[in-house]
């Protein structure tokens, strides 16, 4: 008898501390926390600013001399100044910002250079456009590594879409670096002003502390030329201890500064991006 309720306590202790580490992990997956703000936001300003840099070099591509950088156009003069050289094979743009922070039409703050360089106009299929960075900096965020943009042509519905690959690297104005490994397909759907592109694609994004997030998007992405955040899309976000977390940024295509994470339970919470 005395072994059978030793078996029955042991059993009952067992079931108790697994009960309380069951209920302990449930209430962590239960609640998004500071850490997936972290995520989600690193990654918006990883993805946004990387997509900037090519707006900025597909407008400047236009230009010869000085312009005011802006989304939704380019002026005569201003903050950057824009050249072009032939190294042989290859033509390069150079979009020269300057040593100090410039204010631009958009609003954000850059300096340093962006490198561009071309076989073909943006545009035009098959061409590759390899963009590189010297010293650059959008809003006190330095800009490293590669962004690799090729042509593919039109798609089924007649619209001009863009193999994309970056290799690059977000250094914050606090010195952490967010490392950003992706491979993109870029659409263009809207031509004009401002022009309009879905993402879509997946890849990794490496945190400062060298934790590496897997970033999948669901729901293709809408850019505008024109927002300095995503409009709208999904994207699922697959953290290192094996966990999800979906970040929307909206169904309808609207340029403000909101998303919702959703946690595999359901709960959600509205964040506010940077």
């Amino acid at each position: 008898m005395n072994g059978t309720k030793s078996i029955f306590y042991k059993g009952a202790a067992i079931f108790a501390i697994s009960s309380i580490v069951l209920l302990a992990a449930c209430h962590k997956n239960a609640k998004a926390t500071a850490e997936d703000n972290s995520y989600a936001t690193d990654y918006a300003t990883a993805e946004k600013t990387f997509n900037d840099v090519q707006t900025v070099s597909d407008q400047a591509a236009t230009v010869s001399g000085t312009m005011a950088y802006r989304t939704t156009a380019t002026t005569g003069s201003g903050c950057a100044t824009v050249s072009h050289t032939f190294n042989g094979t290859d033509s390069v743009m150079t979009i020269d910002f300057g040593s100090s922070d410039c204010l631009c039409h958009d609003g954000s703050y850059r300096r340093g250079q962006i490198i561009v360089t071309y076989s073909g106009h943006y545009a035009d299929s098959g061409s590759v456009h390899n963009i590189t960075f010297n010293n650059f900096f959008h809003n006190d965020n330095q800009v490293k590594g590669t962004k690799t943009v090729t042509n593919m042509g039109h798609n089924s519905l007649g619209q001009i879409y863009f193999n994309v690959n970056i290799n690059g690297s977000i250094v914050k104005a606090n010195g952490e670096t967010h490392t950003a490994t992706w491979n993109r397909v870029r659409t263009w759907i809207t031509q004009g002003t401002p022009n309009v592109y879905q993402i879509t694609g997946s890849g990794t994004l490496v945190r400062p502390n060298g934790k590496t997030v897997g970033v999948n998007i669901t729901i293709p992405l809408v850019v505008a030329s024109n927002c300095r955040w995503i409009e709208a899309g999904t994207i699922v976000h697959t953290l290192p201890s094996g966990l999800t977390r979906t970040v929307n940024y909206g169904n309808t295509p609207a340029c403000d500064n909101e998303a919702t994470i959703t946690l595999p339970n359901g709960t959600r919470q509205t964040i506010t991006l940077p």
